[in-house]
């Protein structure tokens, strides 16, 4: 079933990729967030060794480990490691394989307390969830009501929903339900700089109006938009046209009828037209 979901995710900033975090930066870090958030922090050795592994067969130590009890607190704490140059990392069950939840990174866990499933409006086939919802606890959820969300990955007892977002996971019935970009309507993110920002659809008429915006949300569309029409060509030649392709930027997605979709399925994700 397509899926707002109300999940607050977020996009590492660009310039804090190249140096591990110092010790003073740490201290940093843990200081403000300790101030000014509510969240759990987790900076010892002890904790930070216990997420410096997932599912994978790597091991890197993070930078701390930052529980938000709510989604201000998430917004803040992307806030205050890019004021202070450090990088973050979202993190939900940690089943990745490909080691995308271990990093030199303020480790963010939405598990614990961002795990709440709003109200289901069956008529639209819809559900808001924030990002630490576990996929079987979902669909048991919804089950009463005859629906689930759709990828039904190996891990669903405890991959969440934000890790399959971010991951755009399938699953063994991919052919049948898709892949959850399929799924998702809309999704609550916190930008690089800590700018809260809802982004789904966006009508052809009003792109221009997104792009004029002079914060980091226009900066994006504008970079998307210009983008897919100077390679168009390239995307719609080179792209593979293949279902299961999860890996890399889903420029595909903007240049309408390109997608593969599974048999049945809508030609745009989430059933509408995708813009931005």
């Amino acid at each position: 079933m397509p899926a707002t979901a109300n999940a607050t995710g977020t996009e590492s900033p660009a310039d804090t990729t190249h140096a591990p975090a110092s010790t003073a930066a740490r201290r940093r870090v843990h200081d403000r967030l300790e101030r000014e958030t509510r969240g759990e922090v987790r900076f010892d050795r002890g904790t930070r060794m216990l997420y410096a592994t997932d599912a994978s067969l790597y091991q890197v130590e993070p930078v701390g480990v930052f529980v938000p009890r709510s989604a201000a607190d998430l917004s803040a704490a992307v806030r205050i490691a890019a004021e202070e140059g450090v990088p973050v990392l979202p993190r939900g069950g940690a089943t990745s394989l490909s080691g995308q939840t271990v990093g030199p990174a303020v480790v963010i866990d939405a598990s614990k307390y961002l795990n709440r499933i709003g109200v289901v409006d069956k008529d639209r086939m819809s559900v808001k969830v924030e990002p630490g919802v576990v996929l079987d606890y979902l669909n048991a959820h919804l089950k009463p009501l005859g629906l689930m969300f759709g990828p039904d990955v190996s891990t669903g007892d405890r991959a969440t929903i934000g890790g399959m977002i971010g991951n755009n996971s399938a699953g063994a019935r991919s052919l049948r339900y898709g892949k959850t970009v399929d799924h998702v309507r809309a999704v609550d993110v916190v930008m690089s700089d800590g700018t809260e920002e809802t982004l789904g659809p966006v009508e052809p008429g009003e792109l221009d109006a997104v792009c004029e915006r002079p914060d980091i949300v226009g900066r994006v569309h504008r970079v998307v938009r210009d983008e897919i029409a100077a390679h168009s060509g390239a995307i719609v030649e080179r792209f593979p046209k293949i279902l299961r392709r999860v890996s890399g930027y889903n420029l595909d997605e903007f240049v309408p009828g390109l997608p593969v979709r599974a048999e049945g399925g809508s030609t745009s994700p989430g059933g509408s037209t995708w813009r931005g």
